[in-house]
């Protein structure tokens, strides 16, 4: 992944991208349970409970699944999954840091990811 100019150096940013294919059945309540568990094991401060919605009313072909997001002090975390192809995507952006396989473990306990990859977005220095 290639680096972005670092427009705001003195303001700590971290972003991780993570993306598998899940073997269990999602709902509203593994999301909301996941997001609760991420907060915790990243020591980061809820500023809202979790949001959970769907594409589904649309009537997408693809996009079917939920998505969601919790909004932290230190900025957030969102997903989206594709109920057809049992895929996921999390997005955690925050402004302190934090450490990726602790993310990895609380995603791995809920979603139970046959495949499981990540990247963290890097800026130039």
């Amino acid at each position: 992944m290639s680096a972005l100019k670092n427009l705001l150096p003195q303001v700590k940013r971290k972003r991780v991208f993570i993306e598998g294919f899940y073997t269990v059945e999602i709902d509203e309540s593994i999301i909301e349970k996941l997001f609760d568990a991420l907060a915790e094991a990243l020591s980061m401060t809820p500023l809202t409970k979790p949001i959970v919605f769907s594409p589904d009313a649309r009537g997408h072909q693809i996009h079917k699944g939920l998505a969601g997001y919790m909004g932290w002090v230190e900025s957030g975390v969102s997903i989206y999954t594709w109920r057809d192809f049992k895929f996921f995507t999390i997005d955690i952006y925050t402004c302190k840091d934090f450490n990726l396989e602790d993310a990895l473990k609380v995603i791995s306990k809920f979603l139970n990811p046959s495949s499981i990859v990540s990247e963290e977005f890097h800026y130039k220095d």
